[in-house]
């Protein structure tokens, strides 16, 4: 892609979707028009100097001319945002997850305890974020307005001055090969949850009964946990890579062939460790079997058989999910 594109691309990313064909075409134009008839890579690179910073050129091209955030300021803004957010989420997890096991005094069930602990950190964070970017912006608008163009921050050094040579630098992705950040949170996240889960399944997934205070009681575990502690090297083993690719995803930014091939032979291992953990003879813990029938006044037999239909279930559904899962990267991987 030759630097008049990648210009472009950089100042339509920067306005609303509706007006990014207009502007393009608009743009394209006007840089056409200011080149000579036989021009050459340094004529392109005079004009691009001419017409300036992509941010500010994409503030020119916005219906409205005034702006709460003022675009000579605006990628400062922006990068301080992404600095401290993801710390002051960060220390409010933290600190919330130091404070529930500091106050948890053992009453009740534990997978309560984890309810709220989840509940008053996901509050504590939409808190935490509203308050931060509100008093960033009120900063910078502040900043702004009393003529302090040249902000300094800490731990964000300033960037030189733009010049069109920044441009070869530029790497265009397209959109369907993008691994955006939500995914590898969400990723790391589910990661995070699912190995908490599976090393405190005997105190998680279980049979709760209602507490007399009106809250849950636990009663025992469904799944045999010397049986999934038996599988717990492969488990690590498999958590360590599943780390190791989402922070290869993040670092990368796009789905690439080897990245598909990694994500293609996770995704095999963990059906296969999946499978083998369903069709264990003592996956399921046995006292608790009877105690279902018991309570749904039915026979162990029919558990038995429902419990096989459900991993049967299971286990299809986990292999057409993962095979999804592998055609969509490699077929991203392609774009």
């Amino acid at each position: 892609m030759n630097l008049i594109d990648v210009y472009i691309h950089e100042v339509t990313k920067r306005i609303s979707k509706d007006k990014r064909n207009d502007t393009s075409l608009k743009l394209k134009s006007t840089i056409e028009d200011m080149l000579p008839g036989d021009y050459s890579e340094s004529d392109i690179k005079g004009v691009l100097k001419k017409l300036g910073n992509p941010v500010e050129v994409a503030a020119s091209y916005q219906d409205t001319p005034r702006f709460l955030i003022g675009p000579k300021v605006f990628e400062t803004y922006i990068r301080t945002i992404k600095l401290v957010v993801p710390w002051a989420v960060f220390i409010t997890v933290i600190f919330q997850v130091i404070e529930s096991i500091v106050l948890y005094n053992g009453e009740g069930t534990l997978l309560t305890a984890i309810i709220k602990t989840i509940s008053l950190t996901i509050a504590n964070i939409i808190s935490v974020i509203i308050y931060v970017l509100f008093w960033i912006t009120v900063a910078f608008i502040v900043i702004e307005r009393s003529g302090g163009n040249n902000i300094r921050i800490p731990f964000i050094t300033d960037r030189p001055e733009w010049t069109p040579d920044d441009l070869v630098k530029v790497k265009i992705i397209p959109k369907e090969k993008t691994i955006s950040l939500n995914d590898n949170i969400f990723s790391l996240l589910g990661i995070a949850i699912f190995a908490f889960v599976y090393f405190n399944a005997n105190h998680l997934l279980g049979i709760y009964t209602s507490h007399n205070k009106g809250g849950l009681k636990f009663v025992m575990p469904i799944f045999n946990q010397e049986v999934l502690l038996s599988f717990a090297p492969i488990i690590l083993f498999c958590i360590a890579l599943s780390v190791a690719l989402t922070l290869w995803k993040l670092k990368t930014g796009q789905w690439t062939m080897l990245i598909a091939v990694a994500n293609a032979l996770l995704q095999c291992t963990g059906t296969i460790v999946f499978i083998l953990l369903a069709i264990h003879h003592d996956f399921i813990h046995s006292p608790a079997v009877p105690y279902i029938a018991a309570i749904t006044e039915t026979t162990s037999a029919k558990i038995l058989f429902a419990i096989d239909r459900i991993l049967f279930v299971s286990i299809a559904i986990a292999i057409i999910a993962n095979a999804f899962d592998i055609y969509n990267g490699f077929k991203k991987a392609r774009v």
